[in-house]
């Protein structure tokens, strides 16, 4: 007997008229022409985010003062109890420092224990803030691109070059994506020890980005970099949120920990010099509420997410030149379209919008690894991702009748 679902997440919500980023930037670019036209790119959902945390936002809209506030031990239970409960994370509530955001995080780090003209590795194709934030910083970027299986269409790790990136002088950082966005690859215990001795051997700080961290599919367990033994406190920034797995990446919420407390001291010191960082009060609540009330959302989200990979492992099985990158965690799907034949990736691109009316973060944004790949989103209706997937195939047949 199928289980009643507890929640929505059938319903395809109308987004035209919000202040979505991802809806608008259609509009922006194609004109008004282009209402159907469906965004699956930018990480966020296409889902509501779950009723216990939007009654705690109503009851704080309702009875409180929106002045300057901080952090209640509450707020640090949560995460605390979250970490622990889900991840098997031991955290110290002096290891946390507040954010709005990991990549403004992230940033701060890079301050904290990098100067321009220094090196960072990053493992492209990859999340392309990352790249921005190296160059903004005055960094130079060691390019520790991941190795793509061709014939089992999985990606691994360069370890022989990630030793000889992480053993030039100038090498001072990475920034480890760990679940991988957009391959979506779960970094085994295996793979992320051998990264950190390395780093370890080296010198080299790991700024590890773990935002992807509660969704992994069947098969796979997220191991937290953290997990893997004090040895790496001296080295390590874990940025972790409630953001991705709960949609509310408006409320700009994140946190970071480390272990360390010079380490922590300096990334403190380094907020301070622009100001600060913190979480906003309203994200303070949602991630109040998200940890302690709403984990039975995320677990029934985590069944349409396998039911959304499945429809795309049968469409990606059936149409010709497509293969998907079979991901092991995040809410991405990361579709090999090589096969298509496209001369260009502005020709790819093109075709998507214009003819199948569907837009996706194209691969060539995370580096010219990802030429004429595109990472989809799948945190959507299934309705919604089969439209899309529909639209494809049939913008497909059209353009080989021609």
């Amino acid at each position: 007997m199928t289980q009643q679902s507890q929640y929505d997440f059938d319903t395809v919500l109308e987004r035209h008229d919000s202040t979505s980023i991802k809806w608008h930037m259609i509009e922006e670019a194609m004109g008004p022409d282009s209402k159907d036209v469906i965004p699956l790119s930018v990480a966020d959902m296409e889902f509501k985010p779950a009723p216990e945390i939007v009654d705690a936002l109503v009851n704080a809209a309702s009875h409180d003062v929106f002045g300057y506030d901080y952090a209640t031990d509450d707020y640090y239970d949560a995460f605390i109890g979250w970490m622990k409960r889900r991840h098997h994370c031991i955290v110290d509530r002096d290891w946390v420092s507040l954010s709005d955001g990991v990549m403004p995080a992230i940033n701060t780090a890079l301050r904290a224990v990098t100067h321009p003209g220094d090196k960072v590795i990053i493992q492209r194709p990859v999340y392309y803030p990352f790249t921005f934030a190296a160059e903004r910083n005055g960094l130079t970027i060691l390019d520790n691109e991941l190795v793509l299986d061709e014939a089992a269409g999985h990606y691994s790790i360069d370890f022989d070059d990630l030793e000889a990136k992480a053993a030039d002088p100038r090498c001072t950082a990475m920034i480890l994506c760990n679940p991988h966005n957009p391959v979506g690859r779960v970094w085994t215990a295996e793979e992320l020890t051998r990264i950190g001795d390395i780093c370890l051997k080296h010198g080299v700080y790991v700024l590890c980005d773990e935002i992807h961290a509660d969704f992994a599919h069947p098969g796979h367990e997220v191991t937290l970099f953290g997990n893997l033994g004090s040895k790496y406190a001296d080295i390590l920034f874990e940025f972790t949120a409630p953001t991705k797995t709960f949609n509310l990446a408006g409320l700009l919420c994140s946190n970071a920990i480390i272990r360390n407390a010079d380490l922590k001291r300096r990334f403190d010191v380094a907020a301070e010099n622009i100001g600060g960082l913190t979480v906003s009060h309203f994200g303070m609540v949602a991630c109040q509420a998200a940890y302690n009330h709403a984990e039975a959302w995320l677990d029934e989200l985590l069944t349409v997410l396998e039911r959304n990979v499945a429809l795309v492992r049968e469409f990606a099985a059936r149409v010709d030149g497509i293969r998907l990158i079979e991901p092991e965690g995040t809410y991405l799907a990361w579709l090999d379209c090589r096969g298509l034949g496209f001369a260009s990736v502005d020709a790819q691109r093109e075709f998507l919008r214009t003819k199948a009316r569907v837009w996706f973060d194209e691969g060539s944004l995370f580096g010219h690894s990802g030429d004429f790949f595109e990472r989809i989103n799948l945190a959507c209706p299934t309705a919604l991702l089969q439209r899309v997937l529909n639209n494809i195939e049939q913008a497909l047949a059209a353009r080989q009748h021609n």
